[in-house]
């Protein structure tokens, strides 16, 4: 069995389990205290006894109400402290008690309340104080009167059972915040492979139309001009262009990781040395907002590029409202005065203050000549908006929860059932004075150990084997009829019977590792086997309840949060398969718009006038846009076949350096994208080598993954000089 849950959640069901906890501990403190209640105060049974009843009950209703349980459990553990340190000032009779305090049972579930509401260090030192405190009870006539090793046996029972359930908690809470780290970059990679995938397969879709269409065309012309077909040509280019900008599906909005990457691509792209940072999860922008962001982002950028001479770029995205963005862009270049910037400016005006102000949004440029600049976008949505995209996507739900709930396999665990049992083997050793013989309880205990090997032995399967938990329950139920067969007649034996702890571990254990019906019929059978002993040795109705309700209590207990867990991992598991549809359709869309809005933006950039006048069956290409076509025809080819060593500004480095005769040849062997610090050393070296007047060939390759040197760019100069580069991993350049 696997459960997946986030943290929030486990919290939660913590919170249930310690509230039923609360309320279940009333009914053996309820028969305990029926033969105390007549000798205690008044008042201390209003305030203590009323006050535990009320928070163990409003504690229950909460949890299941999903609200926070910090007051009521505060409350909870200052009522059972109060009424711990008054109870020898509420014994009102003369004659010491029968029995011990009945409030003992509510001191362990105190110290798990204080360590789930204020931490795991509060919970273990209220033990540890309170163990103390009740043990010095104990020796009072209110406390019964109970020698030194009664006293400190119930101090070491409450303290280290306690503990035990503390720690516990500790180390699947701990556990949980590992795995809910590893499920969000689990669920991050996820997301940006399904961005990729849709737009790899965009992008074949747009290299085709651009191989098929644009470039033969450009080809054509540059060799045919005065070919009418060509004319015709370039027309179907122009439509296929336009045919595939056409929208042909409902544009769903853009999740925050879409946003990230399309900015940092963008960016990238022209400002290799950028730095991203995003803070944007739980964001939905609609597209045209988006597709904008992206087109100013890229104006913003350019300007850096072309402008700044900055060495350090810093991008942010953030969400400073619910579903806000704000992108900041801050560079350390040479800056500028904003004030002297004509009006009429078009890069600044239209491309990033026009096109932010008609999505609602605003754009802040703060810049001063020799203090680098930072530009800020701000986009806030409207309420009408919000609700609006909030429908659109009912299949977008909360994100998945974690898998594979720590359980018995984890190491820590398994150490603290055993700790758990050799302390219940140290209380049998401290009680021998109690049975009528002693070897039966060392055969009792090593039966106990054989029982708990095979419960724990390869805790790793789920679940255990149907004829291994047979086994543990009938060695259980063996040792149960050993110890009893020895324990005194008319009285309870205190700590001789600390088997029945280990029943209750060992039998929980069983349930948990999957045999729920045998460790359930483990429980009836030592009930009934307990409750014959009991009365047989006159024992009255509390002892009777008292044997079985342990094992009964903690089996319930597991029996509901297992419960509880499954279905909330059904739950999860259906979340996880709608989010997953969800992603790869918002994947798609969000492909699909990058395909409208950015790379045939581009491309109507770069070769759209062009075409419109090869269209025009009247108009004469001129030598020079003749050449220009050759040349718009290599750069196309460039991008398609080595998108990864090129961006805008080395294209047009390239563009220059072939117009002077140089033989530039671009090799992309490598599948995937190239790191960051990888592409700005590239764009640095490719810059200086295009720029060089005696570069004669320039042959830049993007190795296959795996290499030592990511990137190779051999220089061949006029006097047959040359000059080899190799770039690791971290963009580090070794000269050859």
């Amino acid at each position: 069995m696997k459960f997946s849950l986030k943290t929030s959640q486990l919290s939660a069901w913590v919170e249930r389990g310690v509230a039923l906890f609360c309320l279940g501990t009333l009914i053996p403190a309820a028969f305990a205290a029926a033969g105390q209640v007549p000798y205690l105060a008044t008042w201390w049974l209003a305030v203590v006894g009323g006050g535990i009843i009320v928070a163990s009950l409003g504690m229950m209703v909460f949890s299941f109400l999903g609200r926070s349980l910090n007051l009521w459990a505060l409350g909870y553990v200052v009522l059972v402290t109060v009424g711990l340190i008054t109870w020898p000032w509420a014994w009102q009779s003369s004659s010491p008690a029968s029995s011990s305090p009945w409030i003992w049972m509510c001191l362990g579930v105190a110290s798990i309340c204080l360590a789930v509401t204020m931490g795991t260090a509060w919970g273990l030192g209220y033990a540890i104080v309170a163990g103390v405190l009740f043990a010095v009870i104990r020796m009072t006539p209110s406390g019964q009167g109970a020698p030194l090793l009664g006293a400190v046996q119930d101090m070491i029972v409450l303290v280290m059972n306690a503990a035990v359930v503390i720690v516990a908690l500790g180390v699947v809470g701990n556990s949980f915040k590992d795995l809910d780290e590893i499920e969000e970059n689990s669920r991050r990679e996820a997301t940006a492979a399904a961005i990729e995938d849709a737009l790899l397969e965009e992008r074949h879709r747009l290299d085709g139309i651009v191989h098929d269409e644009v470039m033969t065309t450009l080809v054509a012309a540059a060799n045919h001009p005065d070919d009418q077909a060509v004319a015709q040509q370039a027309q179907k280019a122009v439509e296929r262009l336009a045919q595939a900008e056409a929208p042909t599906e409902a544009r769903l909005p853009v999740t925050g990781d879409q946003l990230t990457w399309l900015v940092s691509d963008v960016v990238s792209t022209l400002v290799p040395q950028s730095r991203f940072t995003s803070q944007l999860e739980d964001i939905l922008v609609p597209q045209p907002v988006a597709s904008t962001l992206g087109m100013v982002v890229r104006e913003v950028a350019l300007n850096v590029a072309k402008h700044a001479q900055a060495e350090k770029v810093e991008v942010s995205l953030t969400s400073p409202a619910h579903g806000a963005v704000e992108i900041t862009i801050a560079d350390d270049g040479i800056g500028f005065d904003p004030d002297l910037v004509p009006k009429r400016r078009l890069g600044l005006q239209v491309s990033v203050v026009y096109r932010m102000w008609a999505i609602g949004g605003h754009a802040e440029i703060r810049s001063a000549p020799g203090e680098g600049t930072v530009v800020t976008l701000t986009w806030t949505p409207t309420e009408e908006l919000v609700a609006t995209e909030s429908d659109a996507t009912p299949g977008r739900r909360p994100r998945r929860g974690m898998p594979d709930i720590p359980d018995l396999s984890r190491p820590m665990l398994v150490r603290l059932v055993w700790v758990l049992v050799a302390l219940q083997f140290l209380l049998g050793w401290t009680s021998l004075d109690q049975v009528t013989a002693v070897w039966p309880v060392f055969v009792a205990q090593a039966l106990a150990a054989i029982a708990t090997a095979a419960t724990l032995w390869h805790s790793e399967e789920h679940p255990i084997g149907v004829g291994r938990a047979s086994a543990v329950v009938a060695m259980l139920l063996a040792l149960t009829l050993i110890v009893q067969s020895v324990l005194p007649q008319g009285y309870w034996p205190g700590y001789a019977t600390w088997h029945s702890t280990v029943v209750m571990v060992l039998l929980v254990a069983v349930l948990v590792r999957g045999q729920e019906r045998i460790a359930w019929a483990g429980v009836v059978l030592y009930a009934l086997v307990s409750a014959v002993w009991a009365i047989s040795r006159g024992l009255d109705v509390g002892d009777t309840l008292r044997v079985g309700f342990g094992p009964f209590s903690w089996m319930l207990v597991a029996q509901l949060l297992q419960a509880w867990l499954i279905d909330m991992g059904d739950r999860m598991n259906t979340s996880r398969r709608s989010s997953a549809q969800a992603n790869k359709a918002i994947a798609q869309s969000f492909s699909k718009m990058v395909l409208r809005d950015v790379w045939l933006t581009q491309l109507r950039a770069q070769v759209g006038p062009l075409l419109n006048r090869i269209a025009d069956p009247d108009y004469v290409l001129s030598a020079e846009e003749r050449a220009n076509c050759l040349a718009q025809e290599s750069r196309l080819r460039d991008a398609m076949r080595a998108g990864n060593l090129v961006t805008e500004l080395t294209s047009d480095a390239i563009e220059v350096a072939r117009g002077r005769g140089v033989d530039v040849r671009l090799v992309d062997s490598r599948g995937t994208r190239l790191p960051e610090d990888v592409r700005t050393a590239l764009t640095r070296h490719l810059g200086r080598l295009l720029t060089d007047s005696s570069t004669k060939r320039v042959v830049a390759r993007a190795a296959p993954e795996g290499y030592e040197d990511v990137v190779t760019v051999l220089a061949v100069r006029e006097d047959g000089s040359s000059e080899l580069i190799g770039l690791d991993a971290s963009g580090k350049a070794s000269t050859k």
